[in-house]
């Protein structure tokens, strides 16, 4: 089984990439919009991998950090969650899954392709025990602290814009430095946009 690639990358395609190993072997790896996000050609890069074996089937869905992979293993255990659902799921960027699930916030999972009510509530269920959760939920509070306009704004901003095709870290990193003097939505999303 396949957990770990130090990979050359030799495509991108649309939530997929193509790898070549140092023997010549090429590998489909299926990632998130996030992930490819940060990925170049040629690019030599190091990612954690989900080998999923069915009777049928075999992929490979790659991610920059063991927390992605994590939440990954956990939302497909989730019944009608198979692993292009869970990846779609990940765009949201995990800090915004973790706030949503924390404060049991159906609308932005709701938001996802493929995710309908009932299947956001059962995310929330499934997922408010574990321990990446509470354990990342303390960092947040302290990171929301930074923020100089209300969190749910914050939120409705980055979904917005990541549906516009940008960038979610990049959002995020513009948005926790906003000026304090904005406060209509419409200008910080000029102003995210302007900077980004």
């Amino acid at each position: 089984m396949i957990c770990y690639i130090r990979w050359k990358i030799i495509n991108i395609q649309d939530k997929k990439v193509s790898i070549l190993l140092d023997s010549w072997i090429w590998y489909n790896v299926f990632i998130n919009e996030s992930t490819s996000s940060f990925l170049n050609l040629w690019e030599v890069v190091e990612v954690y991998i989900y080998h999923h074996i069915s009777e049928n089937t075999q992929a490979l869905f790659g991610f920059l950090k063991l927390e992605e992979k994590e939440i990954f293993k956990n939302l497909i255990k989730i019944s009608w969650i198979w692993g292009k659902v869970a990846l779609n799921i990940l765009d949201l960027w995990i800090n915004n899954l973790i706030v949503a699930v924390k404060n049991e916030d159906k609308h932005i999972i709701e938001q996802i392709k493929w995710i309908w009510k009932k299947m956001a509530s059962k995310i929330i269920l499934e997922l408010k025990d574990k321990d990446f959760i509470k354990l990342s939920t303390l960092e947040l509070d302290k990171k929301e602290n930074d923020l100089n306009i209300d969190k749910e704004i914050f939120n409705q901003i980055k979904i917005t814009l990541v549906n516009m095709w940008y960038n979610a870290k990049k959002i995020e990193d513009i948005l926790y430095k906003l000026p304090q003097n904005m406060t209509k939505t419409w200008e910080i999303i000029q102003y995210v946009i302007k900077n980004i």
